[in-house]
């Protein structure tokens, strides 16, 4: 039986659950909104990184033409890969959200180890109001990382010390009942250290953080309807791209790409309101 970890943000209001992913359809179920936030589903999926047939489905599946051209040459220029499956889930991808226990039913003890340990599906529900700020923390906290990013000047690379790999999310309400979703790859490297911040109530407060390094020219904007999934993932065998640093989930004995599933549940009633008005 595979477990749902659900991860409370501080500053989002979040609605906790656990459930058990027994059908693809029992993951999707509806969760309700604050009056005042949009309400959006996060999943994070495990997959073998070498499972070329899953790629070549979920891919054939996934619009990612709701990107601006120039915008996706530099996501796969660096790794990376985005887009909007509208429709059924893809048969290979539904598999991997419905994940059984590997246990013998006959048997009373199991074996942990990190395999089993990592979940291969995490689900997050969050409430956010219109451009709070949110994070997506996507790879586990590496001790060293090597990255290199293609940018309109060339090649550069860096090493980066105890990182991990963040999207910073916004959302905002447009006509016709969608949100507008943008995502910004960032990577949170170095020592936790106490640093100054602004607050809504125009003071400075101090908050444990790491250094940032933000990819501003790979900000991704698109259009999200109620139901549709919005997909994030890595390219298989880029080591060294950003796509890389964000997406690949290594675990003693293999190396996985993590999926992000990002879902649109609910938006504010006031929103609806809106677009019915004459």
């Amino acid at each position: 039986m595979l477990i749902g970890w659900v991860v409370a943000t501080a500053g989002c209001g979040v609605a906790l659950s656990t459930a058990t992913l027994s059908t693809p359809q029992s993951i999707l179920q509806a969760v309700k909104s604050r009056p005042d936030r949009t309400t959006l589903e996060i999943f994070q999926v495990r997959v073998p990184e070498d499972d070329a047939q899953f790629d070549e489905d979920l891919w054939q599946a996934v619009d990612e033409q709701r990107l601006d051209l120039a915008l996706r040459n530099r996501l796969v220029s660096n790794g990376i890969r985005v887009g909007i499956i509208s429709g059924a889930l893809p048969d290979s991808l539904a598999r991997s959200m419905n994940l059984q226990s590997e246990m013998p039913e006959d048997s009373n003890t199991r074996v942990v180890d990190e395999q089993l340990a990592a979940p291969r599906v995490t689900r997050r529900v969050l409430q956010l109001k219109h451009r709070e700020p949110a994070a997506i923390k996507v790879t586990e906290p590496q001790s060293l990382v090597n990255v290199f990013v293609n940018s309109e000047n060339g090649v550069q690379g860096r090493s980066y010390s105890e990182v991990e790999g963040v999207y910073a999310m916004q959302v905002e309400s447009v006509p016709g009942q969608k949100i507008a979703v943008e995502l910004v790859p960032e990577l949170h490297f170095g020592e936790m250290k106490n640093r100054y911040a602004g607050s809504d109530q125009g003071i400075f407060v101090v908050t444990p953080s790491r250094e940032r390094q933000v990819f501003d020219q790979l900000k991704s904007e698109i259009e999200l309807s109620a139901g549709e999934l919005l997909v994030l993932s890595g390219i298989p065998d880029t080591r060294g791209s950003l796509g890389d640093a964000l997406h690949g989930s290594q675990l003693p004995g293999s190396h996985d790409q993590k999926l992000i599933l990002i879902r649109l549940l609910e938006i504010p009633p006031s929103e609806i309101l809106a677009d019915a008005a004459p």
